[in-house]
């Protein structure tokens, strides 16, 4: 049986709006509006952190520092917490961006047992200051329900005090909720000037919303280069997903104009270093249809096996006949040297979830680095 059409077989792995909104709005949300977090830490010690009397703080900025060098092993062994404990130490002082950041730690249990009762306390407090990425994860948790009663008219209500100062990432909050319905009756048009204010404003998930809409989104004009505009402004901000979408529309619209001839694949195998296998799976079928180049079955299977191993069971329902007649073209030391080379790939890119922002997110916090979407416990 004959391979499927290049533009199928991206479109089958593409990352869409309606998929990322479906699975992802109250998961993003939450930590989207944090600050910093790396993702190594998480599965660090929790003993009692014992900081060295050289080290004392004299200032909640120095708490501040010092959280951020043990999340991201500046100077010292990367710790949780006690990243955690020097977050807490300028959080009971009164510092709304701590109590944000502590809040962080508790939903998803990093250097700190998983609290969402406790997160919702440390937000509660530095939204009450005025602190509004506070506010935004708070309006999260009320959406889902996550240690606090669900109450989406709350979430709802905090969000819009939010838009009505301009804050893009409610704005794009909003335009989430009112795309798929979620606490709001669903009205997409509502939805497109909410995604649009938010793009107005820098946002790159509204950016990234807007890409979408130009691009794939049935019911809606589509315009290819309006599309690829919204989504380099968002891939320019990080946004790991605006990456993946940005490859697969270069790809499929060759009429597109590039910024160079490789940005196709530089955008789909960042979006593959971040986590996201359904870029990696595009990557293999980028080299099983030799675009650009010459035909490279180990190369596919390669990007197949990588993409499996990210994705987990719904990767492999969806790539496993590629992976099997990638394999039935490959003698059995070309498999054992492709699977060894994923696994050397997989270690130096062991991200297991779609990290959302692949570079640093300049706030106060020294260690803003990279954001995560885990869907467990979200869902």
């Amino acid at each position: 049986m004959p391979y499927p059409s290049l533009r199928d077989s991206l479109r089958s792995v593409g990352l869409t709006l309606r998929r990322c909104l479906a699975v992802g709005l109250p998961a993003a949300s939450m930590l989207l509006a944090a600050y910093a977090a790396a993702p190594a830490a998480q599965g660090a010690s929790r003993s009692t952190p014992d900081p060295s009397p050289n080290r004392g703080p004299q200032s909640i900025q120095e708490e501040l520092r010092l959280a951020g060098d043990y999340m991201a092993g500046r100077g010292v062994a990367k710790d949780a917490a006690q990243a955690a404990y020097w977050y807490k130490k300028a959080a009971d002082q009164g510092d709304p961006a701590a109590q944000n950041q502590l809040g962080y730690l508790y939903v998803w249990g990093i250097g700190v047992d998983q609290d969402a009762a406790q997160a919702a306390k440390w937000f509660t407090r530095a939204s009450s200051q005025g602190w509004e990425p506070a506010k935004a994860n708070l309006a999260v948790l009320y959406l889902r329900g996550l240690g606090v009663r669900r109450d989406t008219s709350l979430a709802f209500d905090l969000l819009n005090q939010l838009a009505a100062k301009k804050n893009a990432r409610a704005e794009d909050y909003l335009g989430a909720m009112y795309f798929s319905g979620y606490g709001v009756e669903q009205n997409r048009a509502t939805a497109e000037k909410w995604f649009r204010l938010a793009a107005k404003g820098h946002n790159p998930e509204g950016e990234y919303a807007m890409g979408a809409l130009y691009s794939d989104t049935p019911d809606h004009e589509h315009n290819y280069r309006k599309a690829a505009r919204f989504l380099r402004e968002s891939a320019r901000a990080g946004f790991v997903p605006a990456m993946s979408s940005l490859g697969i529309l270069l790809v499929n619209h060759p009429e597109i104009p590039r910024k160079g001839a490789d940005e196709p694949i530089v955008m789909l195998t960042r979006a593959a270093q971040a986590g996201t296998w359904e870029s990696s799976a595009s990557l293999g079928v980028l080299a099983r249809a030799g675009h650009g180049r010459s035909r490279d079955l180990a190369e596919a299977f390669r990007w197949f096996t990588i993409a499996i191993r990210q994705g987990g069971s719904e990767a492999d329902e969806r790539m496993h006949r590629d992976l099997v007649r990638c394999r039935q073209a490959l003698s059995a030391d070309q498999q054992n040297e492709e699977e060894q080379a994923a696994n050397a790939w997989l270690t130096q890119h062991p991200h297991a979830d779609l990290f959302v922002f692949d570079n640093p997110v300049h706030s106060q916090f020294p260690t803003a680095e990279i954001l995560a979407i885990e869907q467990r416990g979200m869902e």
